[in-house]
């Protein structure tokens, strides 16, 4: 082989090695989310570059968008201190796939509210490469057992420890896009939301101060 070909043959594999270093590197959790509430004026996206107010009785809805396949869990911590699944609300969620387009929770025209007394209300964010049976085990028994406060310890730990310190990272990970939302066959409207691009991991914890 002459010298030509032996240059053109190390050109080539170098070009080859490159996108597939890339291709492993890739990011796997992509996906939108994004709290929505109406104060009177339509469904708005709440601001968490401060811990935002709202009021008890005010609708709100969650946002969630599935840009690639990746795992995603919602909870709520309550003024009270009582832990409850959000999404999915169904044992064996991801057994079926994964879902694709907007989705909002509870669907369609339904809301859910806080109710008095007020206090802080906490959300958690999970989202992960790989399933994490150890949370959706401990999602099931609460799911079975939602009074227990024992098993809303278990769960708020096993979430607390999966966050830790990987929430600085995960800010990093995210970009606000703008999303329109088809509320009827002539009305659409717009809002902000959450759009994430993390490698393997991503867990965010959503302070609201609840009056």
């Amino acid at each position: 082989m002459g010298l030509f070909y032996k240059v053109l043959l190390c050109l080539l594999l170098s070009c080859l090695s490159g996108p597939l270093v890339g291709v492993a590197g890739a990011n796997a959790v992509e996906f939108r989310w994004m709290i929505l509430a109406d104060p009177g004026t339509g469904m708005q996206a709440l601001d968490f570059s401060e811990r935002p107010v709202v009021y008890s009785g005010t609708p709100m809805q969650f946002y969630l968008e599935h840009l690639d396949n990746c795992y995603v869990y919602l909870y709520l911590l309550d003024g009270g201190n009582q832990l409850a699944t959000l999404f999915p609300m169904a044992s064996g969620y991801y057994n079926y796939g994964f879902p694709r387009g907007q989705k909002f929770y509870p669907p369609g025209d339904r809301t859910f509210t806080f109710v008095p007394p007020g206090g802080l209300e906490t959300f958690f964010v999970i989202a992960t490469e790989e399933r994490p049976f150890q949370l959706e085990k401990l999602t099931d028994e609460l799911l079975k057992n939602q009074g227990s406060r024992e098993q809303q310890q278990l769960l708020l730990a096993e979430i607390e420890k999966m966050i830790s310190d990987r929430e600085i990272p995960s800010r990093k990970a995210e970009d606000l896009v703008e999303i329109k939302r088809r509320v009827s066959a002539d009305e659409t409207i717009t809002f902000q939301a959450v759009e994430v691009d993390a490698g393997t991991f991503y867990g965010r914890r959503l302070e609201i101060d609840h009056r």
